[in-house]
């Protein structure tokens, strides 16, 4: 049989325009899944890695590289139809990851150890499912004329992908990482002279430390020298205005925007300003958005820590990217398989081994049962390093603020800050989880207070250890339906942790019902370090049982999108008139709600 030249050039030409069509096809599920879906949940979740958007692209070329093998090899295997439908279904694929990652986006809240509500967007699930599978059949149904299209709707698909990015981008979004800058040896030291310091245990409530008093009688010995205020009232049910009531006792209550309210109470004469300008040397550690208000003092994002501990950083943050990403780009039924009773499908069957020593607490275990998050993760480092280069190298008195998440959710700790398994956490549930985690925590305060006590310090220190707000589990044995029907809100939620040890304070832990908040706590501070200078609210030094007082609560409820909007939700403001206990004790006053005038 003989071929003629021109026809094996014809088929020659055939076959290179087939294969052209399948990269061109290929391409836009790799710019769209592989390059512009990490960058896009970078842009949302910078903050909490400390590699660049570069560096987590890169982490995939080896899964980009078996899926371009992959697509080449099938089309030699495949004839000239194969090759058609195989080049339709990637196109499909890739106008279906943009519309999930760009269009089919719905709200499933942080991934911060909060149960996801899955029935939520059931509807929408189904719909989904309906939209990808019509796409794939109608791909596979109109391959042949779709064939002729390829080069151009590859083009679309990644102009599309990349103009998503542009918008956020125009938006004042950045590719901005978080990087550990500002960190230096001066936050270690200590004075041997005087010193304050001020631990806030994120979402750490009265009622949990009351369990571990419970379960654990000798914390009473081991505290010695605090006085637990088991009355102590919170401001607010969430951080954003509760930091700045305790760094300065003032309140926000709705009536100008946020921006404003921050700069007033954090810029003008909060505890680290008024403590600098009388010879303090002082650091405030705290989330990111408080940063730009306290220019004038040592403030560091606490996620910061991440960049400065010795493990495969890239591998830990690149997952984590991927893991976001992956939830976002599939569908609303996959999603529950990506992050499955809060583990991620993506995780290290591993320990780092540039981890050196390992810590106790895992970033990148085989079995993780609740994934940790990067407060977390950067709070365990960065109370690590604390410890280990503590010292006596300040020739001033010192003001230390160290914002921690180790109490916050997701809990996953026992009280020696080991790994719960997962048999573990089902028999031990919310309300035993939660004290095992807080003791963890406080276990690790205490090996900073010995340190203190080994260099000869302790005694000329004051520490308060406090919550920003209480905890949004109800640890109580009552009824949840029961408490919702007194009108006020759950106790667990409203009492924050608040123990206090002043300076030359010793004997066992004892215990006050004096009617405290957490507003006391910059006249507290103020009083031991003999600053005269008076903010609102009350030294605790003078607080007594009994005494008539009244107190004032902010409920309302939380949304994530409110750290970015100008005012809180509608606040209910609630007036206590003794015991927090007590229901009596509360009386409903104002509904706050911001008027911008227009």
């Amino acid at each position: 049989m003989v071929v003629s030249a021109s026809s094996s050039s014809a088929r020659s030409t055939s076959l290179t325009h087939d294969f052209a069509a399948l990269g061109l096809a290929a391409l836009a599920v790799i710019v769209t899944a592989f390059i512009v879906a990490p960058a896009l949940v970078f842009l949302f979740n910078g903050s909490e890695v400390t590699i660049p958007v570069t560096e987590v692209i890169k982490a995939s070329l080896g899964v980009q590289a078996g899926f371009i093998a992959a697509v080449m090899v099938l089309g030699l295997i495949f004839g000239g139809g194969g090759r058609r439908i195989l080049a339709s279904v990637l196109l499909a694929s890739a106008a279906l990851l943009y519309l999930q990652g760009n269009v089919f986006v719905w709200d499933y809240g942080r991934f911060d150890g909060t149960d996801i509500d899955w029935s939520r967007h059931l509807i929408a699930g189904v719909f989904e499912v309906v939209v990808w599978l019509g796409f794939l059949v109608a791909a596979v149904i109109f391959s042949k004329r779709l064939w002729k299209f390829v080069p151009r709707i590859a083009l679309v698909i990644v102009l599309l992908s990349a103009g998503s990015l542009g918008v956020h981008l125009l938006s004042g979004r950045t590719f901005a990482h978080a990087t550990a800058s500002g960190i230096d040896d001066r936050l270690f030291r200590f004075s041997q002279e005087k010193n304050t310091l001020v631990v806030i245990l994120d979402a750490f409530s009265s009622p949990a430390f009351d369990l571990m008093l419970e379960i654990d009688p000798s914390w009473r010995d081991r505290l010695e020298g605090f006085t637990y205020y088991q009355d102590a009232l919170g401001v607010y049910p969430t951080t954003l205005p509760s930091v700045p009531a305790i760094l300065s006792g003032k309140t926000y209550e709705n009536s100008r925007p946020m921006g404003t309210f921050l700069r007033e109470s954090l810029s003008g004469g909060s505890l680290p300003i008024v403590l600098q300008d009388h010879g303090f040397l002082t650091h405030t550690i705290t989330e990111t958005i408080y940063g730009e208000y306290l220019e004038e003092v040592p403030c560091t994002n606490q996620l910061s820590f991440l960049d400065t501990h010795p493990q495969n950083k890239k591998f830990r943050d690149s997952l984590r990217i991927w893991n976001i990403a992956l939830f976002r780009y599939a569908p609303h039924f996959l999603k529950m398989q990506v992050y499955s009773d809060h583990k991620w499908l993506l995780r290290g069957t591993k320990s780092s081994p540039e981890m050196s020593p390992p810590p106790k607490l895992p970033f990148t275990d085989e079995k993780p049962y609740r994934v940790p998050t990067p407060g977390q993760q950067a709070s365990w480092i960065l109370w690590r390093q604390l410890v280990d280069n503590a010292n006596t190298g300040s020739g001033q008195p010192t003001f230390k603020f160290i914002h921690l998440f180790t109490t916050h959710i997701p809990f996953f700790l026992d009280e020696e800050c080991l790994q719960l398994t997962e048999e573990e956490y089902a028999k031990l549930g919310w309300r035993g989880a939660v004290p095992k985690q807080c003791a963890c925590a406080m276990n690790q305060v205490l090996d900073l207070l010995d340190r203190l006590r080994e260099f000869g310090i302790l005694d000329r220190t004051l520490v308060i250890l406090a919550a920003d707000h209480g905890n949004h589990i109800n640890l109580d044995s009552g009824d949840d339906k029961e408490i919702e029907q007194t009108g006020i809100p759950l106790l667990s939620k409203v009492l924050p942790l608040l123990l206090v040890k002043p300076i030359g304070a010793a004997g066992p832990l004892q215990v006050s019902r004096a009617p405290v908040s957490l507003i006391d706590i910059p006249n507290t501070v103020a009083a031991d370090m003999e600053i005269e200078k008076m903010f609102p609210g009350r030294a605790l030094q003078g607080a007594t049982e009994g005494e008539t007082r009244t107190r004032v609560y902010y409920d309302y409820e939380w949304e994530h999108r409110f750290w970015f909007t100008d005012h809180l939700p509608p606040m209910t403001e609630f007036r206590v008139n003794g015991p927090v206990r007590n229901p009596s004790s509360w009386s409903k006053g104002r509904l706050l709600q911001f008027d911008d005038g227009k």
